[in-house]
């Protein structure tokens, strides 16, 4: 697949390190009450708490955040977060 396309119809794929910050945050604040209702509501999403967010809504977020997931991670990384419960 190509980085550029997105997953998901209507969400553009992160260009660079800074976009993906900035989707990480607007998810993090979009599925607050869903996903991340443990954490504090104003909580400062940095580049370290990306896989954080990533988790969180694949986790919790129903085929949504499973698929918003995908644009947060690059394709190398995601691999390594799977884990087989």
């Amino acid at each position: 697949m190509d980085p550029t396309t997105s997953r998901l119809p209507g969400v553009p794929a992160p260009r660079d390190r800074f976009e993906r910050l900035e989707l990480a945050r607007e998810l993090f604040r979009r599925f607050h009450a869903q996903c991340f209702w443990h954490s504090p509501r104003d909580l400062e999403i940095s580049e370290d708490l990306i896989p954080f967010v990533a988790r969180g809504l694949r986790a919790h977020g129903g085929h949504l955040g499973f698929g918003l997931a995908g644009q947060l991670l690059p394709e190398a990384d995601e691999r390594e977060t799977w884990e087989c419960r």
